[in-house]
């Protein structure tokens, strides 16, 4: 998609010297608004090239005028994010300049209306975490997984994403192997130190987007550009084997750096990735562990009646013993043989969804069918080893979404195959598809892909990570007090899945913020969670390569259950398919807003 977007700098100075000046603008406040949000948003996705492939925004162009003044055009879809040192100087200034010129121009945010109320919370969240992330996290000085995702997202982005004729997009993929040497040489020269959990993991993505370049995109290569495809990615393997051997000879000698944010800097985070919420980590884990013992003794009662039909009157020594003899033997006999079924799998739980959430009247579906269901790229498999969604990119919703599902590695021992299927059984991926698909994060984005005008829209698929968590989260929940099909079984599998949402709260924070060891972390997820090996060593590994988005699930989950409680309070409008139409129609924004918008009263 091409947008003419006006230079933001033109905004901020005029922002600027009005300030200066004392003076106030004529214009009404959403206009106002309007004039600065709108070309930032294009501006930022600019500077961006890889999100703005995904993004659907393939054109950039900037300036031109009546008066004569020509236009400038940039293709997107051939760069790469500048990393040098003056790129990220020049990003975290954009989006200080733009900050100073939003706080100028609209300094109440009270003074708006509507949409334009709810994206002025949405953009100034945005770039306060994107400042985080460059000036306090410092992920590009750190993380040398994060280079190696970014190039995996540019090729992949045009590779999977049909937003032109196949040779055209792979005119664009040869053109961002030619500067991948570049790239990589900006990551070395920013990468300072690095916990060696995130240099090897690094180097696991590495080799799959190795095996990317050389297998798989060499095999699609259309034939009349295959020798140009063969020369770019015989200097781009050469370069990412060579940073192969920077993280193993060089970067690996650089371990100082802790993988744990620690508690002032998860405090921070926390609280901009939740949408500016008050409620601190002290509170939210006081939250989760209180309800986790409440949902443990839910297990117990539940699984009592399964327990019987399984064993007949021979009652456990413990009430320990007895979930433990429950999920062993419906984890066991529920499974798949192999992964190897996995996909089809999940494709005939999307269309029982489907049917499941209009026969209950649960949540409005979406009038289009653009969900792929495809297996997790390598270089995105350290950070979702199980499943992943990534919905259709906002400028082009009627591209394919994408449901990932991770496979079980062929060269794994089978008892460390079987822990895996067990962990996932028939019952874990039909929640599963409820949580990423239908009526989950599958239809949240296609409701928020319709979201008008075009930058809000974009702002929308950036913003507010929780209400995306969280709706999975609350969806399956709704879905299984709906008369999801399964019986006992089924909420036993539910409420342990519930269970892991808490402990994933748990975990993070006090493994981030107090030094909670791995050790006893794999015996909280195993002696009191019930997850298997499998499932337990990938939340550690989860939390090792990510700090405060884990408990984001938790977090809007509650938020969900909070909002729909004061709309069904002020409406008395009990119908859930009512409230979640309202909730998606409004788009992804912080919860109390959702709450004045779906119910016209305030929380």
């Amino acid at each position: 998609m091409q947008i003419n977007s006006k230079n933001i700098s033109a905004a901020i100075v005029s922002a600027l010297l009005c300030v200066a000046a004392s003076c106030s603008t004529e214009d009404p406040p959403d206009k106002v608004f309007q004039t600065v949000t709108e070309p930032f948003v294009f501006d930022a996705l600019a500077m961006s090239p890889i999100e703005a492939t995904e993004m659907g925004y393939h054109e950039h162009v900037r300036g031109g005028n009546e008066e004569g003044q020509e236009a400038t055009q940039t293709s997107l879809d051939v760069l790469l994010d500048d990393y040098s040192a003056e790129g990220v100087q020049r990003r975290i200034q954009f989006l200080k300049d733009f900050q100073a010129a939003l706080h100028a121009q609209v300094p109440d945010r009270n003074r708006l209306k509507g949409g334009e109320f709810v994206d002025y919370a949405v953009v100034d969240n945005l770039v306060a975490r994107d400042l985080f992330e460059l000036e306090d996290v410092k992920v590009h000085q750190h993380n040398p997984a994060h280079y190696v995702q970014l190039l995996g997202r540019a090729l992949y982005g045009p590779f999977m994403l049909e937003y032109a004729a196949k040779p055209d997009r792979f005119r664009h993929i040869i053109a961002r192997l030619g500067k991948v040497p570049e790239f990589l040489e900006q990551a070395k020269g920013n990468l300072q130190s690095s916990p060696k959990e995130w240099i090897e993991i690094a180097r696991a993505e590495n080799d799959g987007m190795i095996r990317f370049v050389e297998r798989i995109l060499a095999a699609e290569a259309p034939q009349e550009l295959k020798a140009d495809y063969d020369t770019a990615a015989k200097t781009a393997l050469a370069a990412l084997r060579d940073f192969n051997s920077y993280l193993d000879n060089d970067l690996s000698k650089r371990t100082g750096h802790d993988w744990r944010l620690g508690a002032e800097l998860y405090a921070k985070k926390l609280r901009l990735w939740t949408g500016n919420s008050d409620k601190t980590p002290a509170q939210l884990l006081a939250e989760a562990e209180a309800e986790f013992k409440t949902v443990k003794n839910e297990l117990i009662e539940t699984a009592r009646p399964v327990h019987q039909q399984i064993y007949g009157n021979q009652r456990p020594p413990t009430d320990d013993a007895l979930i433990r003899d429950v999920l062993d033997v419906v984890s066991d006999e529920n499974r798949l043989s192999s992964s190897d079924g996995l996909l089809d799998q999940i494709k005939k739980e999307i269309e029982e969804a489907k049917a499941f959430t209009q026969r209950q009247e649960l949540a409005p579906l979406p009038p289009g069918d653009n969900l792929q269901v495809i297996e997790t790229p390598e270089f995105l498999r350290a950070n979702h080893p199980v499943a992943n969604f990534i919905g259709a990119p906002p400028l082009q919703p009627s591209l394919s979404a994408l449901f990932m599902l991770t496979p079980i590695p062929a060269d794994w021992p089978r008892a460390r195959q079987l822990s895996k299927l067990r962990e996932y059984n028939l019952y874990q991926l039909k929640l599963l598809t409820v949580e990423h698909a239908v009526p989950g994060h599958y239809v949240a984005r296609e409701f928020a892909n319709a979201t008008e005008p075009l930058y809000r829209r974009v702002l929308r698929a950036q913003g507010n990570p929780s209400f995306n968590d969280g709706w999975g989260a609350y969806m399956t929940d709704s879905a299984v007090a709906a008369g999801l099909t399964g019986g006992n079984e089924l909420r036993v599998m539910h409420i342990k899945q519930k269970m892991r949402i808490m402990t994933d709260c748990i975990l993070d924070i006090r493994m981030h913020t107090a030094n909670m060891s791995e050790e006893d972390a794999m015996t909280l997820l195993r002696e009191e969670a019930y997850q298997e090996v499998e499932g337990a060593r990938d939340k550690i590994q989860r939390i090792r390569l990510t700090s405060a988005r884990l408990p984001l699930q938790y977090f809007g989950w509650k938020e969900w259950l909070r909002v729909r409680e004061h709309y069904q309070t002020e409406t008395q409008d009990f119908s859930l398919r009512s409230f979640h139409e309202k909730a998606l129609r409004a788009g992804p924004m912080p919860f109390p807003d959702l709450g004045y918008i779906t119910a016209e009263r305030p929380m």
